[in-house]
């Protein structure tokens, strides 16, 4: 995968503006305004940097090098770090480089399909750990992993996130420049400590946190 951005395989699902699940959150007031969000599997950027621009302080995080080469040169006003997507390496998702709590939010467009069922409770976890109490979380689940359909479906999300509450998943189509996308979208939230658990679902700044650990 992480040749994808060498060889021009990303245009799969690259959108080259942003999202339009992404202008929603914001729009209707499910995202905050500002804040400190997160990336996972930010590609090329167009997401974080939408982000960015509108005044968040933004980070990204990829498996390819290429794709965070040219995310940092199209947006100077987020910050990007490689991170393995699939495998357990000194940075991947289950072990991101960022301190404990710093993110309002966090957007992964295209990440969790790509671990495998053992991977995704810490997947989750991480997450948990670097967003702060009451954070966001926008995720869009592809039904397809290079073109073939996968595992994901509503209770593979509702298993993995069991400690988050799902405010809102539906089955739906996202663009990419070059086609649709079937995916799962799903706002999640980090429960606020002292608050009851409850679940509803629809059918179908200055710095940010880096942690310096050896």
């Amino acid at each position: 995968m992480a040749g994808h951005y060498a060889d021009g395989t990303y245009r799969w699902w690259h959108l080259s503006r942003p999202s339009p699940e992404l202008i929603a959150a914001p729009g209707d007031g499910w995202l905050p305004s500002r804040g400190r969000a997160l990336d996972i599997g930010c590609g090329l950027g167009t997401e974080i940097g939408y982000l960015a621009a509108t005044g968040w302080q933004a980070a990204g995080v990829d498996l390819s090098e290429a794709a965070i080469a040219q995310a940092a040169a199209g947006h100077d006003d987020a910050a990007f770090a490689r991170a393995d997507v699939r495998t357990c390496g000194r940075a991947d998702v289950r072990q991101l480089p960022f301190r404990r709590h710093c993110f309002d939010a966090a957007i992964d467009r295209g990440c969790f399909h790509y671990p495998g069922p053992d991977d995704r409770p810490a997947y989750a976890a991480e997450l948990l750990r670097v967003l702060r109490p009451g954070g966001k979380l926008l995720l869009r689940a592809s039904l397809r992993a290079a073109g073939v359909r996968n595992d994901m479906d509503e209770e593979v999300i509702g298993r993995t996130f069991a400690a988050w509450r799902i405010e809102h998943m539906e089955r739906t189509e996202v663009p990419s420049d070059t086609r649709m996308l079937e995916v799962i979208v799903a706002r999640l939230a980090t429960f606020v400590p002292g608050r009851g658990v409850s679940t509803t679902r629809d059918r179908a700044g200055t710095t940010l946190g880096l942690d310096r650990r050896g």
